[in-house]
């Protein structure tokens, strides 16, 4: 199945770029429940003054510093506002929320990507249709908006998106070209440079595997990149996560660690894949555009390539549909008139300059026309095969309620036993896709009442 006459594809300038992003159709085969009420003008929240707390969840050094920069120019701007930055990582964020909910300290503002619907489920995100149509649909991309739409039961906006990210591949193209071999443009050569690059004695492995925290969304890249399948249900509800051929490129993907892998890379998370790579211990990783930018500082991008998936025999790319990096205001914050005077201004005039620290997409449609996005070969990647009518997107399915939680609470932990040999693929993937059957099956139940 393929979802190509729904992909959108945006020209900026003289040289196009970006949004391979796909408006697939309601989970399970269903229409989407009418969208509700919105949320009242911002005049209700009151007085756009005081302190916003915002939690970034995403943090690492280098984005903490591009934070503290915007926040600075945001409070430049409004004087009558100051913002108390408190950056997490990605790989602990979850029970960091959890527990501030639980207990009612909640900050104003959250960067949110793929887990959104858990916490539209928990009632625990502002509804933003009013405010946002009223000062920023205008100038957001109408593909972004509609596929963050897609994570809500009710078809609503509870989430202001900031970029899309897609899964890439990345390489060096130097060591291939060091060695004198060519430039890989199949699985099946791919496979074989991670072979040859590898010299375990000297310290330099074919790829830098990411085991520990944050392995999923590379695992699913993979195995359906390589299964060339590109429905994660079928029109029954079923999962295709066991599909023979889905099971056979689970295989294949972890056949690289240990092998063309360091052993440590059981426990590996971004910053240890993006170190391995960029300190030159790793011919290639897979990660998403988001290490981007710590590529071209560590590499130089005349020496990295990114690729979100390579062709099969009949030329046909399966890549995951790319996600959505946004801001939400939380339903029992204190100061939700100043917080969401921040949100507007990172998703107006602070958009490009985030979303290139971050390597993504702006959501922004100004921020689309930069000159970096047009010259970034990751998102020429991307408007490539959003170009080439054989590529088809794999929607996985972030609607559910449980998804992030089932990815980072419990495949995770099993993923480790794959790798350690106590649990096969093929028990993995029966496993989960009979997982993700009952959550849709949940879910729908929901939607339904």
């Amino acid at each position: 199945m393929r979802f190509t006459s729904r992909t959108r594809f945006v020209a900026v300038g003289a040289v196009a770029a970006l949004a391979a992003l796909t408006a697939c159709g309601a989970p399970g085969g269903g229409d989407k429940a009418e969208a509700g009420p919105a949320v009242d003008d911002v005049a209700a929240w009151g007085e756009a003054t005081g302190t916003v707390q915002f939690w970034d969840t995403n943090s690492t050094p280098e984005l903490k510093a591009k934070w503290a920069e915007l926040i600075d120019r945001f409070e430049e701007a409004n004087p009558d506002i100051t913002v108390e930055y408190l950056g997490i990582p990605n790989s602990s964020y979850l029970e960091k929320v959890d527990n501030a909910l639980a207990s009612g300290e909640v900050p104003d503002v959250l960067l949110i990507g793929n887990d959104v619907a858990g916490f539209i489920a928990r009632d625990a995100f502002e509804k933003i249709d009013g405010p946002f149509s009223e000062s920023l649909e205008a100038s957001t991309d109408p593909v972004q908006v509609a596929t963050e739409r897609e994570n809500a039961p009710d078809g609503g906006l509870y989430k202001a998106p900031l970029s899309a990210i897609s899964d890439v591949i990345w390489y060096r193209t130097d060591w291939v070209e060091a060695a004198g071999l060519e430039q890989p443009t199949s699985y099946d050569e791919f496979y074989e440079l991670t072979e040859q690059m590898t010299a375990a004695d000297e310290g330099r492995f074919g790829f830098a595997f990411r085991g520990g925290p944050g392995s999923m969304p590379p695992m699913f890249s993979m195995a359906y990149g390589m299964a060339g399948i590109g429905e994660f249900f079928t029109e029954d509800g079923q999962s295709t996560f066991d599909d023979p051929a889905v099971v056979a490129g689970l295989e294949r993907y972890v056949s690289l660690f240990d092998s063309v892998s360091a052993p440590a890379d059981l426990t590996n998370d971004y910053t240890k894949i993006v170190a391995a790579f960029g300190g030159g211990s790793a011919w290639s990783m897979h990660h998403n555009l988001g290490s981007y930018q710590d590529h071209l500082r560590n590499l130089g991008g005349e020496n990295v390539m990114g690729v979100q998936s390579f062709p099969d025999a009949d030329g046909v790319s399966t890549v995951t549909s790319p996600g959505i990096s946004g801001l939400s205001i939380l339903k029992e914050a204190d100061n939700k008139a100043a917080g969401w005077k921040f949100v507007e201004f990172m998703a107006t005039e602070g958009n490009s300059d985030w979303s290139e620290a971050i390597g993504q997409v702006p959501a922004n449609l100004e921020a689309q026309k930069a000159p970096w996005v047009a010259e970034s070969q990751p998102l020429e990647a991307v408007v490539a095969l959003t170009e080439n009518p054989d590529t088809q997107y794999l929607r996985l399915p972030t609607y559910l309620p449980e998804y992030g939680s089932i990815l980072k609470t419990e495949m995770e932990p099993d993923f480790q036993g794959i790798l350690q040999g106590t649990m096969t693929a093929q028990e993995f993937a029966t496993k989960y896709a009979d997982r993700f059957e009952a959550s849709l099956a949940d879910y729908e139940e929901f939607v339904q009442k």
